[in-house]
């Protein structure tokens, strides 16, 4: 086989095939800004141009196959639509001064052109940048948030929890309305890049339950996905944490058919003894044990097996433990994992489970990247 340029790659392992390797993600987007001297984020977060030489200057460094437009994905569409903007230690997130405080806030709820709001038009010029700059070669991805996270930055996540037992009603109300926003905003990224991430932490079996999920994420997500697909884009689901107990959901809210992948850590196995439980039975072996320095990487294990011919698994190397602690060799050790956990046949993607803190040291990306094109190549090749 011939070498793949990164967007051949990644379109490979993205419509369920095998590439010439692995493509490999380093997801540096806060972390990005280092490359250019390391701005706060506040500073350069509105200047596409900043932004984008920031992403570009990273991808030079290390080599990776996918650039991704977009900072605080999780909390665009929520800052949009009232919700006040804060500036943590690594990215500007939203207040908890939160935008609705009774189900009459619902109806007032600002939805701004996307071409007009200014965060928003920011990420789409960004990705716009990015896709003109390096498009032809190499996959570009921007992050955005699904509609339950934003409604939760909307309202709060332990108020939408409590909402969905005591006003099961106006939460679908507040549903509907986020989502017909969010899809005005997500479908605009068509011709601006080749994928769109649907960021949803809030969907984690940490936070929500399997029953709250298929009633409260699903229909929703599903339509979010569908018109991402529909605009000629490739929707990724990443609802961020444990997905052990609803994995199959997280793959049936995607479109029938690839190209389209799930991206998360997938579950703990050092933290949550039911993930390294589940990962037992998915594959009938009681034998199967954690790895001594990686919570994670097993569990690829039992997700290759339960979905690995339905959708590509993209991840989910531990973004603290491993990236931002450990050394090169440790993630050397978790590439290789991850990879003869779920590299066969292809439909793999081999990036942080989350994004990548900003005080990740550069050898350590660099280690990533070099493990991936060591261990990764397909023996068809």
């Amino acid at each position: 086989m011939a070498t793949m340029t990164s967007l051949e790659r990644v379109a490979t392992a993205l419509s369920g095939g095998q590439p010439d390797r692995v493509p490999v993600a380093t997801l540096a987007i806060a972390r990005a800004l280092k490359e250019i001297g390391g701005p706060r984020p506040e500073a350069v977060m509105n200047s596409p141009q900043a932004m984008a030489e920031a992403k570009l200057a990273a991808n030079a460094r290390f080599g990776d196959d996918i650039v991704v437009a977009g900072l605080d994905g999780c909390f665009v569409e929520a800052k949009a639509m009232g919700a006040e903007s804060m500036i943590s230690e690594h990215m500007p997130v939203v207040s908890e001064n939160r935008r609705i405080k009774s189900w009459a806030d619902v109806d007032d709820l600002p939805t701004p052109d996307p071409g007009e709001f200014p965060r928003m038009r920011a990420v789409l010029d960004e990705a716009a940048t990015l896709f003109r700059e390096v498009g032809a070669h190499t996959a570009v991805a921007v992050i955005v948030s699904g509609p339950f996270s934003t409604a939760g930055n909307l309202m709060g996540p332990a108020n939408l929890a409590r909402s969905m037992i005591e006003a099961p009603a106006e939460v679908h109300k507040l549903m509907e309305r986020v989502t017909e926003y969010s899809i005005q905003y997500h479908r605009a990224f068509a011709g601006r890049a080749h994928a769109v991430v649907a960021l949803e932490p809030m969907t984690a079996t940490e936070l929500t339950s399997p029953a709250h999920y298929k009633e409260f994420v699903f229909p929703y997500l599903q339509r979010v996905l569908h018109e991402i697909a529909d605009a000629g884009l490739i929707p990724i689901n990443h609802p961020c944490g444990d997905t052990t107990g609803i994995l199959d959901l997280v793959v049936d809210v995607l479109p029938k058919n690839p190209p389209h992948s799930i991206h998360a850590n997938f579950g703990n196995a050092w933290t949550r003894p039911r993930s390294l439980k589940w990962v037992r039975e998915v594959v009938g072996d009681e034998s199967v044990s954690a790895d001594p320095d990686d919570p994670y990487s097993v569990i690829m294990l039992g997700v290759k097996k339960a979905v690995g011919d339905r959708t590509c698994i993209s991840g989910n190397i531990d973004p603290i433990g491993c990236l931002l602690e450990a050394t090169p060799q440790d993630v050397d050790a978790a590439v290789r994992r991850v990879i003869d956990y779920a590299g066969e046949g292809g439909s793999l993607i081999v990036c942080p489970a989350c994004d990548t803190n900003p005080n990740v040291p550069a050898e350590n990306l660099l280690a990533l990247v070099e493990a991936v094109k060591k261990y990764g190549v397909y023996a068809s090749a």
